[in-house]
This record gives C-alpha cells, structure tokens and sequence, in this order.
C-alpha cells in the first residue's frame, strides 16, 4: 500500500450506487493505547488523570484497576456490558512502580480533515478493512454517503464548517443507525451527542442516495480550503505533475476528461475498466479513481459562467507515473473503439510524462469550427436582407471635417465685430498701392509679375527651358 500522498485515488467500482461507507478513525476508547500520553492502556499501579477542562466521552470495553482517577469536569465514562473500574491498595504486581498517565486531547480532530475517514464499498468491506482512496474531497463523507462510527466506541468530532449545515445519507453511533433528520436531532441534543460532536456546523441525515445513472457530484467543493488546509503534500519527482479536481496535491500519473451524453452509466463503467484493466496483471499496482466532478466554465479562459459535468479517471502508480500512462491509453482506445455505445462523447488525456491527447475531441472540433463557420455566414446574409429591405438601418458613420472648416472666413468677426484679417500685406491686401512702390513695373524688373490669375515671383536662377536643375 501507498503512503496516504500518492495512495489517494482508489475508488470504489463495485456497487449500486454512486456512494459509500466512510468511517470516522479516531476513537475516545480507555483501551486504546494511542489516546494515552504515555502511549499505553494504565495499568493497576497508574494514576489516571482527565483535563479538567475539556470535554470528553471515552468508552470503556472491560474491567481496569488503578490506583486513583482525576476526572474532567464536564464529560462522561460510556460502560460496555460488564465494564468498570477498581482500585488496587498497594502495588500492582504486574505493573510495576507505576505512573502518572494523561488521557490526551481530542478537540482538535476535525470532521473535513481527508486522513481521519476511511471509505469502503460495503459495510463488510470497512470491517474486513477493504479500504479505499479517493481524491481529497471525496475522502470526506459526501453528501451521498453513509457515516459510520465503530459500534463500540466513541469519539470526539469538530464540525467546524463553511455552511450551516453538514448533509449526509444517514450517521451510525453505537451501532445505532440514524437517517431520519428529527432522531438525529434528538441524539445530537442528548449528552452523549453534546459530547461527541461540537462544532457550529450541524450535521444532518436523510439525504437521498444518488439516484443519476451519471453520478452525483460529492459536494464538498465549497470546503475545499478547509479540506486542504489539514493537508501535507510530498514532493513529486515526475515531468509534468497534476492536480485533479478535488485533490489538494500534484500526483504522478494520468488523468482522463470523459464527457458523455444521456446513455452514461458511471457504474457499469466502472464494472467495465474493472473487468477490462485493472484485472491484468501488468495493472495490479495501479490505484484509479472516477468519479463526476463540475468543471468551472469561462468566457475566454477569463470570465466564470458555471460549470459542466464530466468524469474524471485518475490513475496512479507510484514515482514516473509510466504504467499510469499506459493503462490511460489502453481505456482511451477502448473509448475510441466503443466510446458511442456506452455514450462517451470525448475523452481527454493529460499524463504527467508530458503527453496529451484528445483522440475524441478532434471530430467534434472539426464539426464546431464548420458550426461556427455556417452559423456566421448565416447571420451575415440574414442581416443583409434585413437591410435590404428596411426593416433594419445601419447606423450612420461619422462624417469627416471639411477642409474648408480650416480656412479663413474673411465675415467671421472677432470678439468686437471686426473682421479678423491677420497682418496686413501691402503686396496682397491692397493690391492699389502697388503702383506707388518704385520699379514694381518696369520693364527690367524680373521679380514678380502680374497675371490674370495673379500675382507669382519669378526665380533668375530657373530656366523653363532647361530640364536639368544645376547650381
């Protein structure tokens, strides 16, 4: 078995439903030995002694002898059948000298921590310790799922949560099952209750269990920062690592994107890679979870504008996440193979080896793009007839300034009514006196000339005659 970092992804792939049997680890057991500071059960010799301020309910199995007990003040000894406590005079024989031993705290288990549930198929299963692993989110109980507490224990659970309430299918505690809401209720307000869950989150039975052929989604999304904030991730050593949804940490391995239609049955898929795969040999050390998951949508890889339901398949194998890869590419030439009578529409693969491909989505981007294409063209030729025929008018385009904006309106006047004319140019503005500037008309004057058109100056140095220019 994996360490809990890369053993997470297993999932369940038998059963009628797409739900399970998750059960809570820790115990507030007398005669579990890691409840005690010392790391073993007090002996006959031992002094026991409980916080005085904290609160607790520890179940007793049998009998124990000690040599004095320190109560808490608010708390409670659940006796088994035939259990209870006596006190030896003197030494314990084989005790010892004896010691002081402190019962340890508790409080601080919460109920969306990934590493203190364990999840099975059956109620067989978790007693025969056929555990399964899933990704983080879906290692807590799920909205679907049966809670189950050892029948002969007790615990302490923290229900600190990001909504109200904590919706489950039904809760078992000393063996006892509840999935109706108004009988939980009156067990969480009896003192055992008070004691055994606390927190400002409810926890609530009488969920349904998944009745979608597809699969239901856990529903533990919106905890998703308090599911990975009691989570300690392991280095990876692979290309390209990745991140499956609902996972708080990269894995080496493969992940496959299944979008389906109408004709999907998760669990006779999962009966199917079961069968087909994971039965090989050459697959035996592989770990694979499916399950649906609400892919979050964006407009331009930007802007959120809900989400899509797909299946996820995760598989790993250890380190490189090499046999990951190639069994991912054995279930995706089953899906190119027989992908449309079990009503897979696309499959998408992402290998932390650095390879991808879409064998199934290469058709169907082919059909959008011409979709896109026709769908465009249409629009185009619709508004066309619409204009066309008057029923729409294209909005009038911005005219561009004249150039006679910019030239000089000789009438417009200035702020006192007079006309604004510039400086004055006895040459141009009063062409009269032109006749009192000497030589302005004779007859060896070159340089300026009047014409019916006006007047131009006249350069000596340009030869019209010539067509070469030289200095």
């Amino acid at each position: 078995m994996l360490n809990t970092p890369h053993a997470l992804l297993l999932v369940c792939l038998v059963g009628a439903t797409d739900a399970f049997y998750k059960q809570w680890i820790p115990d507030t057991n007398y005669e579990n030995k890691t409840n005690w500071d010392k790391g073993d059960v007090p002996c006959g010799s031992d002094r026991v002694q409980f916080s005085a301020q904290r609160k607790v309910s520890v179940f007793v199995e049998t009998t124990h002898a000690v040599q004095e007990m320190q109560l808490p003040v608010d708390g409670e000894l659940i006796l088994n059948s035939g259990a209870g406590f006596y006190v030896v005079s003197g030494q314990d024989p084989s005790c010892g000298a004896g010691v002081r031993t402190k019962f340890k705290d508790s409080d601080s288990l919460q109920w969306f921590d990934p590493a203190l549930w364990q999840a099975a198929a059956t109620l067989n299963d978790l007693q025969q310790g056929n555990f399964l692993f899933s990704v983080h989110e879906e290692s807590v109980p799920c909205q679907h799922d049966d809670v189950v507490f050892k029948a002969l224990s007790s615990f302490r659970v923290d229900t600190h949560s990001s909504q109200s309430t904590i919706p489950v299918k039904s809760v078992s505690v000393l063996g006892e099952t509840f999935d109706s809401r108004s009988e939980f209720s009156q067990y969480l307000s009896s003192r055992s209750g008070q004691l055994q869950f606390h927190g400002p989150s409810a926890v609530t039975v009488g969920n349904p269990s998944c009745g979608d052929p597809t699969g239901c989604d856990c529903g533990n999304s919106v905890n998703h920062q308090r599911i990975c904030g009691s989570v300690t991730c392991a280095s990876v050593s692979c290309k390209v690592p990745l991140l499956p949804m609902g996972h708080c940490c990269h894995v080496c391995g493969a992940i496959i994107t299944i979008s389906y239609a109408g004709g999907f049955n998760l669990q006779n898929y999962r009966g199917r890679i079961q069968s087909l795969f994971l039965t090989q040999p050459q697959y035996e050390s592989i770990q694979l979870g499916m399950s649906k998951v609400l892919k979050p949508q964006r407009v331009l890889g930007v802007i959120p504008f809900g989400t899509s339901p797909e299946i996820q398949v995760v598989i790993v194998d250890g380190e490189t996440g090499d046999l990951s890869e190639a069994l991912a590419q054995d279930i995706i030439k089953d899906v190119q193979s027989h992908g449309s009578k079990l009503g897979i529409t696309k499959a998408e693969l992402q290998a932390s080896t650095g390879n991808t491909s879409t064998p199934q989505s290469n058709a169907g981007m082919v059909v959008g793009v011409v979709f896109a294409v026709l769908l465009m063209i249409a629009l185009v030729v619709i508004l066309a007839v619409l204009i066309r025929k008057g029923m729409v008018q294209m909005p009038p385009m911005p005219s561009m300034p004249s150039l006679s904006f910019f030239r000089r309106n000789p009438n417009v006047g200035d702020h006192n009514g007079a006309a604004h004319r510039g400086f004055d140019n006895p040459m141009f503005d009063q062409p009269d006196a032109l006749s009192d500037i000497p030589g302005l008309y004779e007859s060896d004057s070159n340089t300026i000339a009047l014409t019916r058109t006006g007047v131009y100056f006249i350069n000596p140095v340009y030869d019209e005659n010539e067509s070469n220019f030289s200095v």
